[in-house]
């Protein structure tokens, strides 16, 4: 198998507790933030706001929101990986919880309702919550918002409830949205898995692409690994997804790939997947770094009829303007003819002998991948009704044959 998971799953198996995958995801980041760097503690009393990334002339602000105890998790990895250029928020209900996880800002809501006890599995509650602090959340969003995303997981309270919210004063501040989700267990009971439905619908309305990950196909990759290395593996990708897009904006280089590019790709078709890869092979480095960006089994996709694409490809000083050539090729070879596609490159002597691929890709096939469906943007309480038929149709598909809800 030529996955990059299936083949860290292999090393895995040589060690124990599946440090080697964990590792090999570890190191898809070389860029550590300073050790020293400042994190607030935010509560609902206490408002600071200079953290020094307010963005300004010539940088995209840029904010990644970790909403109830999924999104958190992926928020902490987000800081153990270090992103170059972002903001980090954690929002929670849980008080306990938020005093586990790192991040630049943390936001509880709901103080006065819950008094930081939780949202008791309840999306009404952890809702209200929200929408009680939403003041406090836009307050730590900042004056300006050129690109957010929102990570939670589904099915509980506090991410399916709170998230919408979150998305939605984000996109009252100017920002693109894109939702990073995680769905339950087939296993899990029904009800779990309408809630979570019902919280896709929700978020789509404030979001304008929603990438769905089935905890279902985490499972099935990371099989043979304990319980907490495998939902680490979880949290690893949808890290790195995130930080992948966010170094493309705001990390300098040779070829220079900016926030309008960005836009310009979601434009042609709403950002749908975020791949990375690298490879150090002696003849074939760039073929294998591109195939392992494109190959992600957390979310199957199809890259053919892709309508949009950024490549950015950095390597060591021995990185060769053909292999950028043909990275690039590879990649649109495979999408449509008419496909937006943007191009950058760079030197990082970090890297030694590797080559390192980011793709952001859009318009690409997978029934894990839900286009946003945004409302024009008003302050109104959220209903939780039933989902449209597509997002039954979409969710069915990732659980596999046969698992369709019908209320």
């Amino acid at each position: 198998m030529n996955s990059f998971f299936s083949e860290a799953l292999k090393k895995s198996e040589q060690k124990t507790k599946g440090e080697e995958i964990l590792n090999l995801l570890r190191n898809l980041s070389n860029e550590k933030q300073d050790e020293k760097q400042m994190e607030q503690d935010y509560w609902s009393y206490e408002v600071p706001l200079d953290t020094g990334m307010d963005g300004g002339v010539g940088k995209a602000r840029i904010v990644i929101l970790g909403v109830g105890g999924a999104g958190c998790n992926t928020a902490n990895t987000l800081m153990e990986l270090g992103v170059m250029g972002a903001e980090v928020i954690a929002v929670n209900t849980d008080y306990q919880h938020l005093q586990r996880v790192k991040a630049h800002k943390k936001v509880l809501i709901g103080k006065s309702i819950t008094n930081g006890l939780g949202a008791g599995g309840s999306p009404e509650l952890a809702r209200a919550c929200a929408e009680n602090d939403a003041s406090l959340i836009a307050e730590a969003m900042g004056n300006r918002v050129d690109l957010a995303f929102v990570a939670a997981g589904m099915g509980g309270g506090t991410g399916t409830g709170a998230s919408p919210v979150v998305a939605r004063i984000a996109r009252e501040k100017g920002a693109r949205v894109i939702g990073v989700v995680t769905l339950p267990f087939k296993a899990e009971q029904r009800l779990r898995m309408k809630v979570a439905m019902e919280g896709v619908k929700q978020l789509r309305k404030y979001a304008d692409t929603v990438v769905l990950i089935s905890n279902d196909k985490l499972l099935s990759l990371a099989g043979p690994l304990p319980i907490q290395d495998a939902f680490r593996i979880g949290d690893y990708t949808l890290a790195v997804m995130v930080k992948g897009i966010t170094e493309i904006i705001n990390k300098k280089a040779l070829v220079n790939v900016d926030l309008q590019d960005v836009r310009n790709v979601m434009a042609a078709g709403g950002v749908a997947a975020v791949g990375i890869g690298e490879s150090d092979h002696p003849s074939h480095r760039a073929t294998e770094a591109v195939k392992m960006a494109l190959e992600n089994q957390l979310i199957d996709i199809s890259t053919d009829g892709a309508t949009g694409a950024l490549i950015v490809v950095t390597g060591g000083p021995s990185m060769k303007l053909s292999e950028v050539t043909e990275i690039a090729e590879y990649v649109t070879s495979r999408m449509d003819p008419n496909a937006v596609v943007k191009i950058g490159a760079d030197i990082d002597p970090n890297l030694g002998e590797k080559i390192r691929v980011i793709l952001l890709l859009s318009g690409i096939h997978s029934p894990q991948i839900l286009p946003g469906t945004p409302e024009p943007v008003k302050r109104s309480p959220i209903n939780w009704i039933r989902p449209e038929e597509d997002v039954e149709e979409i969710v069915a598909a990732t659980l596999g044959p046969g698992y369709m809800l019908k209320f």
